[in-house]
C-alpha cells in the first residue's frame, strides 16, 4: 500500500479504512468516510503519533456542533451530566473543549472508532436544548435583513479546507460580496463560539470584510478584552447600532473600532 508523506507508516498499517488528508498541522492526520452525524455532515476525527501511542480528538467540533443547538455542556446541566457519562462510556476526556484520547498505537482504528462514536452519541444530546426557537437577538438580525431586503440564508453550511463544517447564523450575498454573520448573546459561551466562528470562516478564504459578528446591545455592555479579541479577527457590531450594519453590508463601510 502506498503511504502519503503525511501519514506515519505505522498509523497506515492499522487505519485501512478511513480516508486520510493531512490534520492542518504537523504530523497530524484526518480521518474521515466511515460515520455521518444525522444532519449530513461527515465526522472527521484528527489522529497523530507520540512515541508508541497515537493521540486522536474531534478537533472541538462536536462542542461547537452543540453550542450552535443552544446546548451547554458546562455548569452542572443536565446536558453536562450527559457529556461526561458519554466521555466516560468511550473511555476518553474533554481538554479545552475536545474530545480527546491516548491509546498504544496497535489500538489505533479502535481509537479513532471511539471518537467518532462519542462525537455521534455526543450530537444526540441537541434534543436537550430548552427551545427550538432562536433567540431574540437572532429573530432580530433576521428580520432586520428582510427589511433591508438582503438576500441571505440561514445557519449556511461553510466547508473549511480540510472538509470540517461551520454553521455560521447567516450568509448575507450582496452583488458585490457574501458576508458571514455570527450572533453573540449575552454569556461568555456565546463570545467563544463566535471567535471560533470567525476564526475557522477566516481559513475558508473569507476575507475580513466578509465576517461580521453582530454584539447584543451597546460596546459598553462588554468587556474591553472581549472586544478587542473579536475585533481582531472580524468586524464587530451592536444590536442598538443597526444602522452601521446597514451601511456595511450594502455599501461595505467599515464598521468603527469597538471601543471608539
Amino acid at each position: 500500500m502506498t503511504v502519503p508523506d503525511f501519514v506515519d507508516r505505522r498509523l497506515a498499517d492499522v487505519l485501512t479504512c478511513w480516508h486520510m488528508a493531512p490534520g492542518g498541522r504537523p504530523g497530524s492526520v484526518a480521518l474521515t468516510g466511515r460515520q455521518f452525524f444525522a444532519d449530513g455532515d461527515g465526522v472527521t476525527v484528527l489522529i497523530r503519533v507520540s512515541g508508541d501511542e497515537a493521540l486522536a480528538s474531534d478537533g472541538g467540533e462536536t462542542a461547537v456542533r452543540l453550542a450552535d443547538a443552544g446546548i451547554d455542556v458546562y455548569g452542572g446541566t443536565r446536558a453536562a451530566g450527559a457529556w461526561e457519562s458519554i466521555l466516560k462510556a468511550f473511555d476518553l476526556r474533554e481538554l479545552d473543549g475536545r474530545i480527546v484520547g491516548r491509546r498504544p498505537l496497535a489500538q489505533a482504528d479502535a481509537l479513532a472508532a471511539d471518537i467518532a462514536s462519542a462525537m455521534l452519541t455526543a450530537d444526540g444530546l441537541r434534543w436537550m436544548a430548552s427551545s427550538p426557537r432562536d433567540s431574540q437577538l437572532i429573530r432580530q438580525l433576521y428580520d432586520f435583513l428582510d427589511h433591508a431586503r438582503l438576500a441571505y440564508t440561514r445557519r449556511p453550511k461553510v466547508t473549511l479546507p480540510r472538509g470540517s463544517v461551520v454553521r455560521p447564523t447567516a450568509r448575507v450575498d450582496t452583488p458585490d460580496r457574501s458576508v458571514l454573520v455570527q450572533v453573540a448573546g449575552a454569556t461568555e459561551q456565546s463570545i467563544e463560539h463566535a471567535l471560533s466562528v470567525v476564526q475557522r470562516v477566516h481559513r475558508a478564504r473569507y476575507a475580513f470584510n466578509q465576517r461580521l459578528v453582530l454584539l447584543k446591545g451597546g460596546p459598553e455592555d462588554w468587556t474591553a478584552d472581549h472586544l478587542d479579541l473579536l475585533a481582531e479577527h472580524s468586524p464587530v457590531a451592536f444590536s442598538r447600532r443597526m444602522e452601521q450594519v446597514d451601511g456595511f453590508l450594502k455599501r461595505d463601510e467599515a464598521l468603527p473600532p469597538p471601543l471608539s
